[in-house]
């Protein structure tokens, strides 16, 4: 079996919050606490779960515009997150990022061909005529006619406007490509147009994804397999028709189960689960997080089995099904957590 392309082990961020005079840290905000996990060669990992849970501090944490407390992020063997000088600057051509805003990511006073070649200016790849003939590409592999180079981000939709961000990720020839939210911001229309045109690059490139995204519908469309974070932890992860099929956390559950679904009878079953008893719905803070398992205060299953000792004294660890070990579950008791969504 060969080795994942990218590997992210026990990844760490936590901001300082600073109060008094002289700025003193007060306490810290662990946006991600502690987070592993590996995607291969022309796969995909969904991350998912609800704003705030740390999705995009991982994304950038991974490509080093967001500096990390501690970790290793390991790309074709070698840690991200020592390299200096020119072995950072060339490892960065073959990680991109797409953002989540299709406008506020593009400069309104460049052309497309200013936007779309500046990584090839800036990293020396091409100049002049053979520059304009990349950016040209670049335009009819995305879909856009190379003729509107010379217009700026502003004479077009927002579903070209991500368009332009995917060729600007695609200029360098990445073979990973962080992709936070890219359709969040787009109509229900055009969504489908850019996942596609995602799924055709990585057909064609061999590309590897990290597809953060809170759209549950989008991330199965177009993942291999998906971690679910939850307060800066991933609490369950699995390939994704064995997680969407039978999910173990509860978590998990609570999250397919707001799945809108077209029968109503179909919803009715689903919402059997522990979503219907969830108590108390508030996320915790960050910054003071409960004792034990985090989830324990919204968990059904929590209150089903007796309030457990072990929910509010230990923190459970991400570990594989007996009779699943590709299927990993931070839960205490996720063997009797499945009988909920199916």
């Amino acid at each position: 079996m060969s080795s994942p392309l990218l590997s992210v082990v026990d990844l760490k961020k936590h901001f300082p919050i600073r109060a008094g005079l002289f700025g003193r840290v007060k306490e810290w905000v662990r946006a991600v606490d502690g987070v592993t996990f590996q995607v291969p060669a022309s796969e995909t990992l969904g991350l998912v779960g609800e704003s705030g849970c740390g999705k995009t501090t991982v994304g950038r944490a991974l490509l080093r515009l967001t500096p990390a407390t501690s970790g290793s992020v390991l790309f074709n063997g070698r840690d991200v997150l020592t390299l200096r000088g020119h072995e950072l600057r060339q490892t960065r051509r073959r990680m991109q990022l797409i953002f989540q805003d299709p406008y506020g990511s593009l400069n309104p006073r460049m052309t497309i061909e200013q936007i779309v070649g500046e990584p090839l200016w800036v990293h020396r790849v091409a100049r002049g005529s053979e520059l304009r003939d990349r950016v040209a590409g670049l335009m009819k592999q995305v879909g856009l006619r190379p003729e509107a180079a010379g217009r700026y981000p502003h004479e077009f939709s927002g579903g070209q406007r991500q368009r332009i961000g995917i060729a600007r990720a695609l200029a360098l020839e990445p073979a990973f490509i962080v992709c936070d939210e890219p359709t969040s911001a787009l109509d229900v229309s055009i969504r489908a147009q850019i996942v596609n045109l995602l799924q055709d690059l990585q057909a064609e490139r061999g590309l590897s994804y990290l597809m953060i995204s809170h759209d549950l519908g989008v991330v199965r469309h177009i993942s291999t397999s998906v971690a679910v974070m939850y307060l800066g932890r991933i609490v369950e992860q699995a390939p994704t028709e064995l997680l969407y099929e039978h999910p173990r956390h509860p978590y998990t559950q609570l999250l397919l189960a707001a799945i809108p679904v077209p029968d109503p009878g179909q919803r009715g079953r689903k919402l059997h689960t522990a979503a219907v008893a969830a108590g108390d719905d508030a996320v915790p803070s960050p910054v003071n997080l409960p004792p034990g398992c985090p989830f324990h205060p919204r968990c059904a299953l929590y209150r089903e089995l007796g309030s457990p000792e072990e929910c509010h004294t230990k923190h459970p660890d991400l570990v594989p099904l007996a009779d699943a070990p590709a299927h990993l579950v931070r839960c205490h008791f996720s063997s009797r957590s499945g009988a909920g969504v199916h």
